[in-house]
C-alpha cells in the first residue's frame, strides 16, 4: 500500500509543502532534497507530476490556515460550512481542493506552493489567524477572499459572521428574561470571533441591564468537546458560583457543559439558562433543547464563492469589500 505524501514527509523529517514542491516539479527546495524525496516517493509508490495529467484550472483552493487546530477540532460548524462551499463552487462550475496551511512549519515554502499552483482563486478560512498571519498573504498573486475571520488593514475582500450582534442578543434575551447574575463561559483558545462575542455581550450589558452588583462571572474552558466538560466538571467540582444564566461561546462546548451541570444535578433551565452560538445539528437533538445563536452557515459559503468568482472574472470594483452577515437568536429550551 502506498504511503501519503503526510506520512513520506513524517517519514523523511521534511515538511508536507516540501513533499509537495517535489513530487509537482515547482522551484523552492535544494536538489539535494528534491532527489531524497523522489527517491523515496518511488520506492514507497507516491505519484510524481511525470505520473499524473495536469490539473485542470478551474478550481478553487479552499485553504485552512492552522495556527493550533485547537478551535477546528471536531466543531460541527466547520464541516458544515465546508460542504457549503464545497456545494456553491461546484453549483458555479468551479471544482474545489482543500489545503492545510500550517502556522509551525516553513511558511515559505507553503506560500510557494500555493503561489505556483494552478488554482484558479482561493478561499482562506482564517477562523484560527491573527493579524501578523494575515501578513503572509498580503501580496498573494492570485484572487484571495478571507473567511470567517476581518482584519482592517487587509487588501483582500472578506466575509465574516457579526459576533459581537450575536453575542448583543444572547445577553440582551437573558436579561429581559429576568436574569440579573450573568456568567461567561469561555474558549481557553482565542480567536477573533470569541473576542468579537466577548464585546457585544458586554455592550448590552453596559446598554441594557441592570446587573447585580456582583460582576459577569467568567469561567475558562478548553474548546474540544471532552476538554470542555472536564474543565466544567473540574470547576463545579472546586465548588465554584454557577450564576443564574450563562452565555457559551459556542455550542459545542455550551453541550459539553450541560452534561457536566446536569451530573452535578443542576436543572436545566430552572437552576440555570444557558445560550449558546453557532445552532449546530446536536443543539436541537439534546435535552433540553439549546438556545442558541444561528449562523448562516451556507449563505457564508456562497457569499465567499460568490465574491472570489467576481474577483476571478474581473466584475469586483477595485477597493476590498468586507460582507457582515447577521446571526439571529433562535429560542428552544434552555432559558427560564
Amino acid at each position: 500500500m502506498a504511503l501519503s505524501s503526510k506520512q513520506l514527509a513524517e517519514m523523511l523529517g521534511v515538511s508536507p509543502a516540501a513533499v509537495s514542491i517535489a513530487l509537482n516539479g515547482k522551484k523552492g527546495i535544494s536538489d539535494r532534497k528534491r532527489e531524497l524525496i523522489l527517491t523515496a516517493a518511488r520506492t514507497y509508490g507516491i505519484k510524481t507530476t511525470t505520473q499524473i495529467s495536469a490539473p485542470k484550472s478551474n478550481y478553487i483552493n479552499l485553504v485552512i490556515f492552522k495556527k493550533h487546530g485547537l478551535v477546528y477540532g471536531d466543531t460541527p460548524f466547520f464541516g458544515e460550512l465546508i460542504e457549503g462551499l464545497s456545494y456553491n463552487a461546484t453549483s458555479a462550475g468551479y471544482n474545489m481542493q482543500i489545503t492545510y496551511f500550517y502556522a509551525d512549519q516553513n511558511t515559505q515554502e507553503q506560500m510557494q506552493v500555493l503561489t505556483e499552483s494552478d488554482c484558479t482563486g482561493v478561499i482562506l478560512l482564517a477562523t484560527e489567524m491573527k493579524e501578523e498571519d494575515i501578513l503572509l498573504f498580503q501580496n498573494f498573486n492570485k484572487p484571495l477572499v478571507i473567511l470567517d475571520s476581518y482584519f482592517p488593514f487587509s487588501r483582500h475582500d472578506c466575509v465574516v459572521i457579526n459576533n459581537a450582534q450575536g453575542a448583543y442578543m444572547a445577553a440582551r434575551h437573558l436579561i429581559l428574561s429576568g436574569h440579573s447574575q450573568l456568567g461567561y463561559v469561555r474558549s481557553k483558545a482565542r480567536i477573533n470571533n470569541f473576542e468579537e462575542r466577548v464585546s457585544g455581550f458586554l455592550k448590552a450589558l453596559n446598554e441594557i441591564g441592570k446587573i447585580d452588583q456582583n460582576p459577569v462571572v467568567y469561567i475558562d474552558v478548553a474548546s474540544t468537546q471532552d476538554g470542555a466538560y472536564n474543565d466544567m466538571n473540574d470547576y463545579l467540582n472546586a465548588g465554584k458560583p454557577i450564576p443564574k444564566a450563562l452565555f457559551i461561546e459556542n455550542d459545542l462546548i455550551a453541550v459539553s457543559c450541560m452534561r457536566a451541570l446536569k451530573e452535578h444535578s443542576f436543572i436545566i433551565p430552572d437552576d440555570v439558562s444557558i445560550i449558546g452560538f453557532d445552532d449546530i445539528p446536536m443543539s436541537y437533538v439534546i435535552s433540553p433543547k439549546l438556545t442558541t445563536i444561528q449562523v448562516p452557515k451556507n449563505q457564508l459559503g456562497q457569499q465567499a464563492v460568490k465574491m472570489l468568482i467576481d474577483r476571478i472574472s474581473g466584475k469586483a470594483g477595485e477597493a476590498p469589500v468586507c460582507s457582515l452577515l447577521g446571526t439571529k437568536l433562535i429560542n428552544r429550551d434552555t432559558v427560564k
